[in-house]
């Protein structure tokens, strides 16, 4: 589980099955399409009751390869309004919530590190379309020179992209990096430049993973509700691994659940 967020929800996911009495198995697909499709419709699959699954590759044109006959939750921001059981993050207010947060500080300049140009869908999109919303509500123009590809999401494409930020000579004050892993390959950058966090450059994530209350500076990040998607992914995994036999009429309807969040304040910010 190469990012740490997925390694830390896989960790609660574990620890929701184990108090309910049911044995978790992992199957990393490293954002593979065809090894996405293989474990909705492999023979894999038969080895299990049910199926709680994030996609990273198959997106919205998939969604016919989410109607299955097993039991299917759904979770993360690549697919929506499929016949499943739903559970989401709530990127585009967390965003929102986290640059308010900044501009709440007195930053202006506001670089993302992270942003994914033509996903319509997806983590990347969502919360850069917060970002710009609360720019948008503060009265303050979008520049889109302080917006930064990453195709990974790793700490090395989050130090490259602020890199590049300010050899190109763009005043920033701040950066929102769409992830945690992001924000520390940033934090690495601007203090190889002698640059100070958050003196000169604030910086926030998203995740609230583990590692981000042990950087220096600590991190500012959002936290997503990862003990909530856990708990009620098993909940609703449960339910419909009980409902099996039951005839469709007779089950449950179907749920969509968007998770609470939290802003977690740290040093990063100021």
């Amino acid at each position: 589980l190469k990012l740490p967020y997925f390694a830390e929800l896989a960790d609660s996911i574990i620890c929701e099955a184990e108090a309910v009495g049911l044995r978790v198995m992992i199957e990393q697909t490293n954002s593979d399409r065809a090894r996405e499709i293989d474990v909705l419709h492999g023979q894999r699959r038969l080895m299990t009751d049910g199926l709680i699954f994030s996609p990273l590759a198959l997106g919205q044109e998939d969604i016919g390869l989410f109607r299955v006959d097993f039991p299917l939750v759904l979770l993360g921001e690549r697919v929506f309004g499929s016949v499943n059981d739903h559970i989401t993050m709530s990127n585009v207010e967390a965003a929102k919530a986290v640059t308010r947060h900044l501009l709440e500080r007195g930053r202006r300049r506001i670089a993302v590190v992270g942003a994914h140009p033509g996903e319509r869908v997806g983590s990347a999109a969502l919360r850069e379309q917060g970002y710009r919303e609360a720019l948008r509500e503060a009265g303050l123009p979008i520049d889109e020179a302080l917006i930064r590809t990453t195709v990974m999401w790793h700490r090395n494409t989050g130090a490259t992209a602020t890199d590049e930020l300010l050899e190109d000579g763009v005043d920033f004050d701040a950066v929102f990096a769409l992830n945690d892993t992001l924000a520390m390959g940033v934090l690495r950058s601007l203090h190889s430049h002698g640059l100070r966090v958050p003196d000169d450059v604030a910086v926030v994530g998203f995740d609230n993973i583990d590692e981000a209350a042990y950087t220096r500076p600590t991190l500012t990040s959002v936290a997503p509700g990862r003990e909530q998607i856990a708990r009620e992914a098993v909940e609703l995994l449960t339910l419909r691994i009980g409902e099996t036999r039951l005839p469709l009429e007779s089950r449950a309807p179907i749920k969509r659940i968007l998770a609470d969040y939290e802003v977690v304040v740290r040093e990063s910010s100021g």
